[in-house]
């Protein structure tokens, strides 16, 4: 089956705050971790069930090179994001809606 990744709005703006923070530290580390995100949403593309629950029916999967975990749901056509966490956070702050 053919799935669509589709961000959710919060997810988008937490990739662009992770970006900028990475650009700061060093300049083309921001563009590693959208590398490192376009890596994971290919693994999602081709098996989307991976990863394991996070919260029935929501799932996380963590990314290799920098400290995030991506949640996310998986339904007929799309497989919907919802954060983009880091994984230092507090866990009751991830956003599953």
């Amino acid at each position: 089956m053919a799935y669509k990744i589709e961000l959710r709005p919060l997810a988008a703006f937490e990739i662009i705050e992770a970006y900028d923070w990475y650009e700061q530290q060093s300049p083309g580390l921001g563009a590693a971790l959208l590398n490192e995100l376009d890596i994971f949403y290919n693994t999602l593309l081709a098996n989307p069930y991976i990863y394991s629950y996070y919260d029935k029916p929501v799932r996380e999967g963590r990314l290799n090179r920098f400290p995030y975990q991506v949640v996310y749901e998986v339904f007929d056509t799309a497989i919907v994001i919802y954060s983009i966490f880091m994984a230092k956070q507090d866990p009751r702050s991830k956003r599953t809606m």
